[in-house]
């Protein structure tokens, strides 16, 4: 086997693992498909525009990484280092710990822990940006409302044992006007 071969397998063992500890939703919305986790999480605006894909990255219990050398989430960019900040997820609660370096919250220049809070938008570096969901905050945000939390979504759940990595979604136009999904 060569060596890319094996990294691609260690790399789908990985992200499979991750999976398995983050359940995720797919949710129907007209002509749309929504992909939703459970769990606190970062949702990658891209590295370029040249990127295609939509990347979820857990914050587990614990503390979690980022930056550009070792480190649990990594990062690139102009000024990012290489032990960057990390995130601490204690029983819910998620602090950011910038450790010095460049790092902002909904566009303010962060210095001191900072408790993150459903839907803010992080920037690490000049050009690294992040949305932080933290979904049972907004479940809790979204029962506060008038009407509660009433959606008009469809949700499916993965079927056990299946791999999320390949679900192939294909859009029918002709016949139902929805997505359909096929595990490979």
């Amino acid at each position: 086997m060569d060596r890319m071969s094996r990294n691609k397998g260690e790399h789908g063992r990985q992200t499979h693992q991750v999976l398995q500890n983050t359940p995720l939703d797919l949710i129907e919305t007209g002509k749309s498909l929504k992909v939703q986790a459970e769990r606190p999480h970062l949702v990658s605006l891209g590295s370029g525009r040249l990127s295609t894909a939509i990347t979820l990255l857990p914050l587990l219990e614990g503390r979690t990484t980022l930056g550009s050398e070792g480190t649990d989430i990594p990062l690139q960019g102009p000024g990012i280092t290489a032990q960057h900040c990390y995130i601490e997820n204690q029983a819910g609660i998620i602090t950011l710990y910038p450790c010095g370096h460049q790092c902002s919250v909904d566009g303010l220049p962060i210095t001191k822990p900072y408790r993150l809070t459903q839907g803010c938008m992080l920037c690490f570096g000049q050009s690294a940006f992040f949305r932080f969901n933290h979904p049972e905050e907004a479940l809790r945000m979204k029962s506060m409302l008038p009407g509660g939390s009433q959606g008009l979504s469809t949700t499916k759940t993965l079927p056990t044992g299946k791999d999320p990595a390949l679900i192939f979604m294909q859009y029918d136009k002709a016949t139902s006007n929805s997505w359909t999904e096929q595990f490979l």
